[in-house]
């Protein structure tokens, strides 16, 4: 199983984050970050100054771009691992932007929405508060097990409570049926007493 998982990160990795399609001729730009040259070109296209990586958002300073040969070799590998049905499934449930068909990357603090690269280009970043997908997911992986672990320690306190509150009952019952015995053996007592006198 963690070969499986390690197998898909590997293909993930291998992957353009703008296309989504193995890595063609691989380029890395000033952030690190890697893309196929068209599809950098293409994102960058008509932007001056600062260039965003669309993945980190990071400024480029510059469009130049270091032509990575190694990555482009071991890309060629993973090629030839064969895919299973699983992980086809998965890689195309990736979500797309409904405006400009990429991939949903940022994740907005305020309105809570998944965004594209593109989308943050024409957003207002001060009015927009834009976290990588990945951070917001682990932010809200965090939320989620803190709330979790305060309802299962809710959960249990109840199921203590529930538990003393049943022993009292259980209690009381028992007392009550005694109570009850005793009270139908002075019934009778005092019936027979009466009929004698």
């Amino acid at each position: 199983m963690a070969f499986a998982a390690s197998l898909a990160e590997l293909q993930a990795e291998a992957s353009c984050p703008i296309c989504l399609d193995y890595l063609r001729d691989p380029v890395t730009i000033a952030c690190g970050h890697t893309f196929c040259p068209s599809c950098i070109h293409q994102r960058w296209e008509g932007l001056q100054g600062t260039f965003p990586c669309p993945v980190c958002l990071h400024h480029c300073p510059d469009r130049s771009l270091e032509r990575n040969t190694q990555l482009c070799h071991m890309i060629e590998i993973v090629k030839q691992i064969p895919t299973s049905g699983s992980q086809r499934k998965l890689q195309e449930e990736i979500p797309l932007c409904g405006k400009h068909h990429e991939v949903l990357t940022l994740f907005c603090k305020k309105d809570l929405e998944l965004l594209c690269p593109q989308c943050r280009v024409l957003s207002d970043p001060q009015d927009q508060p834009l976290i990588p997908i990945e951070e917001a997911a682990a932010i809200y992986r965090r939320m989620l097990k803190f709330h979790m672990e305060a309802l299962m320690m809710n959960a249990e306190e109840y199921e203590a409570a529930y538990n003393i509150h049943e022993a009292k009952t259980s209690c009381r019952k028992r007392w009550m049926t005694k109570w009850r015995g005793k009270l139908e053996d002075d019934c009778k007592e005092l019936k027979s007493s009466l009929e004698m006198q």
